[in-house]
C-alpha cells in the first residue's frame, strides 16, 4: 500500500512539474519579447518594452484579494487593454504606453496558464 501510494505522489509530482514547465515555456514564448522574462541580459534590460512580468504579479496581487480575480484580471488586460485598467503610476504609463491587445496571439486557457505561473512568483 505504501508503494501505491509513494507512486501516486510520484506521479502527481511529475504532473505538476511538467504543467509548470510548459507553463514558463509558454510565458516565454508568448510575454518574453517585451515583459523581460528568461536570462536577464543588459541587451535585455535596453530594450525592454513593457514592465517585467515579476510587477504585473506584484500590481495584480495588490489591486486584487483573491487569486481568481488577479487571473481574470490579468486575461482581461491582456485580451481587452485600455489606460484606465492599468495598475501602474503616471510614469510607467508614460514609459510603456498601453499594451496591445493580444486577441488572436495568445488563447485565454494560455494566459490564464500564464498568470496562474506568475502570480506563483516563479522566476525565469
Amino acid at each position: 500500500m505504501k508503494k501505491i501510494v509513494g507512486l501516486f505522489l510520484f506521479l502527481a509530482s511529475l504532473t505538476m512539474l511538467f504543467a509548470s514547465n510548459e507553463a514558463e515555456e509558454l510565458a516565454v514564448e508568448k510575454c518574453g519579447g517585451c515583459h523581460l522574462m528568461g536570462v536577464v541580459s543588459k541587451e535585455k534590460l535596453k530594450n525592454m518594452k513593457a514592465p517585467p512580468y515579476w510587477a504585473i504579479a506584484k500590481k495584480a496581487k495588490e489591486a486584487y484579494a483573491n487569486k481568481e480575480d488577479k487571473i481574470n484580471y490579468i486575461v482581461d488586460y491582456t485580451l481587452n487593454p485600455t489606460e484606465e485598467k492599468m495598475l501602474f503610476p503616471v510614469e510607467t504609463k508614460k514609459l510603456f504606453g498601453v499594451m496591445p491587445s493580444q486577441e488572436g496571439k495568445v488563447t485565454e486557457d494560455e494566459i490564464k496558464l500564464i498568470a496562474e505561473y506568475i502570480l506563483e512568483n516563479k522566476t525565469f
